[in-house]
């Protein structure tokens, strides 16, 4: 039981590191008005929004990366996009 409680608030604050970080990340270089974090989020709200498949916003994630300056920070896998959004609560 205490390893159990031991991962629980290691995962917990992994959690809260990673959403901290995303949150001071900027989306590329030079940005000033966008984080990964504040981006994904208003990519996963419309995505819920119209009800898109995760193929499809799967394929935007990359077009937007792709279109982005080089060394951007957008995820380009449905994954971490929503492990960005689960350590934030927001859905």
């Amino acid at each position: 039981m205490i390893r159990d409680v031991e991962a629980e608030s290691f995962a917990e604050a992994h959690g809260y590191g990673s959403m901290s970080s995303d949150a001071k990340t900027t989306l590329y270089p030079g940005s000033t008005n966008f984080t990964r974090l504040s981006e994904v989020l208003k990519l996963m709200i419309l995505k819920t929004i119209n009800g898109w498949s995760d193929k499809s916003f799967m394929e935007l994630l990359h077009l937007l990366k792709n279109m982005l300056p080089e060394g951007n920070t957008l995820p380009n896998r449905n994954y971490e996009t929503k492990m960005i959004v689960y350590y934030t609560g927001k859905f």
